[in-house]
């Protein structure tokens, strides 16, 4: 199950506090003031690697918390500081900031990373303290709380291609020809429930692709399952839109999704997209004819039979190159 959202606590430890204590040795019989500082507390740490394609690691555990600095000691030791707490998310995941509704880090690529809470500060001990009127200080200090964040994370899988179109316009099928990727595929509304990925390799030639579930007219604004998954389209360089070519009004099924696309991110309209009509097996030579003078500037493919796939790889990898 792809997890694409999630929203979590995150905890960064608490500064250890600073202590009162007194040189005592065998000689010093009036030693002075001796207490060290607290150890600073861990801080919090995302860091984005392209091993994970999810953030299904964060579905049931919501808090989590870096250690605690530890107090100080005698003899002005300072107390040892908390270990950071590293959480690794996959690469593309976009961090909010829910109490200041601000994106405070896009990690975008493999090793990205960001201190997303900060430990506090360790507290004072009494050697601080002393003065020219009080040589022997009874005053230390607390440490300070570490930061505590609450944050939304989002992946946008990052990919090459990605697949848009309307249910059961065959996106499945491709991305399994093309690539070999595997997701359910069937003859009825939202047989993908879920983002499909697949890797694409001819030659020294590679792109990864990405099926996005099927989009409908409003998803934007919540309906269907397309609402869920467009953030997906907003990294990828180039779209492939999908149009069963047996369509009863292929423009209409067209500019339906388009619309969908410039609602949920007008940017998304200025990437590099091809159109490309799907199931032309279904058709007969006189309508393929008329659907390439209709749409010169779309793909006429077959899925199922593998009709003028390789001119759609040859085409991808001209675009992406």
């Amino acid at each position: 199950m792809l997890v694409d959202s999630v929203e979590i606590e995150l905890r960064a430890g608490d500064g250890g506090d600073g202590v009162i204590a007194w040189r005592r040795e065998k000689f010093v019989p009036r030693g002075g003031p001796d207490g060290g500082d607290g150890g600073k507390g861990g801080n919090v740490v995302l860091s984005a690697t392209h091993n994970l394609d999810t953030l299904s690691s964060f579905r049931f555990r919501k808090t989590f918390k870096a250690e605690r600095g530890q107090n100080g000691a005698n003899k002005k030791k300072t107390g040892s500081s908390g270990q950071d707490l590293e959480l690794l998310v996959p690469t593309g995941t976009r961090v909010t900031n829910l109490d200041s509704s601000q994106v405070v880090a896009d990690l975008a690529a493999n090793d990205d990373s960001i201190i997303i809470a900060r430990g506090g500060r360790g507290g004072l001990g009494n050697v601080h303290f002393v003065s020219s009127t009080n040589q022997n200080p009874f005053e230390a200090t607390k440490g300070k709380p570490g930061q505590v964040i609450n944050a939304k994370l989002e992946l946008q899988l990052v990919a090459d291609v990605a697949l848009i179109g309307e249910p059961n316009s065959g996106k499945s099928s491709i991305i399994k020809a093309i690539t070999g990727a595997d997701s359910r595929i069937g003859a009825y509304a939202f047989s993908t429930t879920e983002p499909v990925m697949g890797v694409l390799k001819k030659g020294d030639f590679q792109a990864t692709i990405v099926d996005l579930p099927g989009l409908i007219e409003g998803a934007h604004s919540g309906r269907g399952l397309g609402h869920q998954f467009l953030r997906h389209t907003q990294r990828v360089k180039v779209l492939l839109h999908i149009v069963d070519a047996t369509a009863s009004d292929i423009k209409r099924s067209e500019n339906a999704i388009l619309s969908e696309l410039i609602h949920y991110d007008p940017i998304l309209a200025d990437k590099p997209r091809t159109l490309v009509l799907n199931k032309i097996d279904l058709l007969s030579k006189e309508e393929v004819r008329n659907l390439s003078h209709d749409f010169p500037e779309a793909v006429l493919v077959s899925a199922k039979e593998g009709m003028n796939l390789p001119e759609l790889v040859s085409l991808l990898r001209e675009q992406l190159n």
